[in-house]
Formats: structure tokens, sequence, C-alpha cells
């Protein structure tokens, strides 16, 4: 190269979020010596090698290079073998060639083989940075593209982030701004579904480490004797069957973050394994050697972590080296006022998936929604809202979308009277029981398919229909009642024929125990404060 500096401007290029990461490959140690120090002061890592075979190895052990500067013409291992040895690793951005001896045919054939850019060293130092910012760019626009797929995938998922207003919800996000930027190890406690690796990705999008990998891997759903190799990978030949070399989960996740789910599945002897990995940050593959790796970990558990230590299920030393910061993420049910937030989110995600018009979710069910305990927690509010979309016919969910939260009965209204008193508003204008009901006696109600009639004991002048049944049935053969008015009076007819009884009489009327109560309330049968009966 011609003496010349590189120019004052930075070669990091907008898609670039770092210093970019150069290896020199070259023979000639004053070429190297040139280079690194221009490349340093221009803001790049730099590692070189005096050889293809140093290079490659270099490569395979080490981190991606963004450029590579190969030299065509080197002893042994020759510049072309190298150039396609190179574009084997797939962890080099771009290569550009620099030879002393320059042939169109060597050109084309190493552009045929990979290669980004060729120049002569007889090139000034400012051809070669015009060169390797050309390639960077490059790079870093492929970066930028692979980064915003990535986004797009997790926002199809259910967004990068977590979604809330509650104060609970707000607490755990505080707390991940806190450590995104630390390399601390974290903790992450809460219930199945309850959004834990949300909360990882968040600390790892939200950090220093958004450009590097984030590798997950569910403890629980990997047999224990695959585990070990899930986590730590193996070399050709390691055991019968291992044909070829495996990466496993650390080494994926170098310079990024892992996140191991179900933490507490680990056998005891994964966790030792495990523990000296997190002290010494090196892992040995299966028939392999020493690694250093550089990973952040991010565990969580629906366990309780401290009992299964106080059992001999985990190691204690294992626990306080995990759970440096710990964090609790709250089930759904604690914080309600997020259900609103969360199920229109998915609404909307899954009207797009499914390739249906955006549908709405009225108030009233909203608000069913959210006096329902969400076992499940985010995830099946996430598969009901899910089933609700694919169910719906018109821009509106309607509750026959939801029959697990339709069915659905509050404890408290569960220990409530199971037997309801009509009004008695007839018997308080004559003071006389009303007689019998078409198809109804005091002893029973005939079933609508002539069987046998079902006997329930009424207590003489207890359960009264309203005066309004009778008079709706003079006025049916003049006009029409309202659907309220005929609503009404079916649900008394069936209290009357259940003797009172909530669950018998929804039986009858053919809808759930908790819908009868719905509307019940709406009625003003019972008092919605106390379930006490109106009138």
């Amino acid at each position: 190269m011609t003496e010349s500096t590189f120019k004052e401007e930075s070669l990091i290029p907008e898609g670039l979020n770092r210093a970019p990461r150069i290896l020199i490959i070259d023979d000639d140690e004053d070429i190297c010596k040139l280079l690194r120090f221009q490349l340093k002061r221009a803001g790049c890592e730099v590692e070189t090698a005096h050889g293809g075979e140093e290079a490659l190895r270099l490569l395979k052990k080490g981190k991606p290079v963004d450029i590579v500067l190969l030299d065509l013409q080197m002893p042994g291992m020759g510049g072309q073998e190298t150039l396609r040895g190179i574009s084997k690793t797939g962890k080099v951005g771009a290569t550009i060639i620099m030879t002393a001896h320059a042939t169109m045919g060597d050109a084309i054939q190493a552009l045929r083989n990979g290669a980004y850019d060729f120049i002569t060293k007889t090139s000034s130092l400012d051809d070669l940075r015009l060169s390797i910012r050309n390639a960077l760019n490059t790079v870093g626009l492929k970066e930028e593209v692979e980064n915003l797929r990535t986004l797009l995938q997790e926002q199809e998922k259910g967004g990068v982030l977590p979604i809330g207003v509650s104060r609970p919800f707000q607490q755990v996000m505080k707390l991940v701004r806190k450590v995104a930027d630390s390399n601390i190890t974290v903790l992450i406690f809460g219930e199945s579904g309850s959004g834990k690796e949300l909360v990882a990705r968040s600390i790892h999008s939200l950090g220093v480490l958004k450009q590097r990998p984030f590798v997950a891997l569910n403890c629980a759903a990997i047999p224990e004797n695959l585990l070990e190799s899930e986590l730590f990978g193996y070399e050709k030949g390691a055991f019968t069957g291992a044909t070829a070399r495996y990466v496993g989960k650390f080494e994926e996740a170098h310079d990024g973050t892992l996140f191991l789910d179900e933490i507490g599945e680990l056998s005891m002897g994964l966790q030792a394994k495990l523990l000296r990995v997190l002290q010494t940050q090196e892992i040995q593959p299966i028939g392999g050697r020493l690694k250093r790796v550089n990973v952040r970990v991010i565990s969580a558990t629906n366990q309780h972590l401290m009992q299964a230590v106080d059992e001999g299920r985990f190691r204690a030393d294992l626990y306080y080296r995990l759970a440096v910061f710990p964090i609790q993420v709250p089930p759904l049910r604690e914080r309600m006022e997020d259900i609103p937030h969360l199920a229109r989110h998915f609404v909307s995600r899954f009207c797009s998936q499914e390739n249906k018009p955006e549908r709405r979710i009225p108030p009233a069910l909203m608000e069913q929604l959210k006096t329902y305990p969400w076992p499940g927690n985010i995830r099946e509010l996430e598969n009901a809202i899910f089933r609700a979309v694919v169910l719906s016919e018109e821009e509106v969910l309607l509750e026959e979308h939801f029959p697990s939260v339709m069915a659905y009965v509050p404890p408290q209204e569960q220990e409530e009277e199971q037997y309801i008193e009509l009004p008695a508003r007839r018997a308080a204008q004559s003071g006389q029981p009303p007689e019998s009901l078409p198809g109804m006696t005091a002893e029973g109600m005939r079933e609508p398919s002539g069987a046998a009639p079902v006997a329930y004991s009424v207590p003489p002048g207890a359960f009264y229909a309203s005066s309004r049944l009778e008079q709706a049935a003079q006025a049916y053969p003049a006009g029409a009642p309202t659907l309220d008015e005929v609503e009404r009076d079916a649900i008394e007819m069936a209290l009357n024929a259940a003797g009172g009884n909530m669950t018998r009489a929804a039986i009858r009327l053919n809808i759930g125990r908790a819908t009868l109560y719905r509307k019940l309330k709406k009625y003003g049968i019972i008092r919605s404060e106390e379930g006490a009966p109106a009138g």
C-alpha cells in the first residue's frame, strides 16, 4: 500500500451501531502491522492471521467478522482456497481481496468464490478505505434488515415489549429498564403463561446487546439425556450418531443473551455444569475442548426455587448465582386493567393474521373478560381471542365466542343462596297464590319431548309468577311482547318449575348458570350487590 492515512471520518456506517470487526489475512508482517495500525485508528477491532489455515481456525472458534482483507498469494493454503473456506463458515460479512499480482482471471475467480471487492496492493490506503466503507455499508444494511425482520417476527408473536398500564406491570418494566444495560444475571419468577419470556426479551431488546443474538431454551421441553448437548453442543464423532459438529445454545448465544426457561427442571448434574459455566464463562462440548463464551444468562421459573433448595432438589449456590437480580412477574388476575389493552392488541394481530376485517370487543363483553380470573394468564387470553376471531363472522365479537369466560361463576356468587324467591306481586294484589301456568303444576313441569314430568318440591306460596307474566300471556293475541319481556317471563317460569333452584332453572333454559345469574340481575329479580331477592 502506498503511504497515506485513512481520512478522519469514521468507517462505521449508520446501520452498524458498533465497532466493525476486521480480519487481515496476509503472510507479509509489515502489511499486517500497517493495516492494523490504520484500521484501529479508524475505530475498528482488528485481528491478523498469517495464513489461510490460521485464519479459518480463528473464524471457527471466534466471533463473526464484518470484513476480511485477504491476500491472494500466500504459501500453503492459497487465497482462492481460503476464500472458499471463509464462505463456508458463514461468519464473514464481506471479503476484500488484496494482491500484488492482479490478473483479470484471478479477479473473476475471486468474485465467483464470494469476494466483495478486488484491489491491488499498489492502491493507496484511501482506496482501501473506500472499499472497506462500501463493504461495511452493505454489511450494515444486511444487519439492519435482519434486525427489522426479527423485530417483525417478535411483534407477530406478541410484541417485543409486554403491554400494560397497571401499577404491577409498570413496576416490572421499571426493573427491566434498570437492568437492561447491565450484564447482571437475572432470574424471572412467575406463573406459566404470565409473560416471563417477553420480560426476558425486553431486557435484551432495551439493552446494549439488542443487536446481538437472543437464544431461548425451554429446559422442561428437552429430555434430560439430550439437554447437555443442547446447552453445550458436541463434536463430530463424540458418540455414536454424532456425524457432524453441533453448536450448543451457549455458543449460539455468544456475545448475546441466553434465556433458560423452566430452569428448575434441570437435573442436579446439569446444575453443577451450568454453575461452572456461569463462574468461568467456559463451556466444554461433548468430546471437545474448553471454549470461552461471552453470554448473558437470563433464567425463569414457575417454581418456588427456595423450597426446592430446602428440599435438596436445587443447588443453593446455583440459585444465588442465578438470582442476582430477581424479577417477579404478576399473574394476569393481579393486573386486570391491562386486559383491554392486551385483548385489543391480540384482536388486531389475529385479524391481520387471518386476513379478516378488524373486529371489536363491545364494552359489556370486555367487562366480562375483566371478571374472569384467567388461570392460564396471558397465554390463555391470547388463545381465547384467537378462537373468537376465527369463529366470528361479524365485526363484533360475541359472548358465545368465549364459552369458558361465560361459564365462569365467581366464588362469591357460588356461595350465594341457590334458591331464588320471585317477587310475589300477584299475591300482594289478591292475597292468593296464582293458578298453575300452562304446562306447569306445583308437582312438576312437563318435558317438551313428552317425557314424564320432573318433580320439584315447591313450598306453598313461596314462588309466584309476576303479574306481568299473566298480563303478557293475555296480550299475546293482540300484539307481541318485547324480547326482554318474553325472556324474563321464561326465566320466571323456569325458576317456578325448578323450585327456585338456579342450577336446575339454567338447565331447563339451556343456558349456563353464570348467564342465568347475569339475567336475574339484569331484570331485577335479584339485587346485583348481594344476590338477595328483589322486590
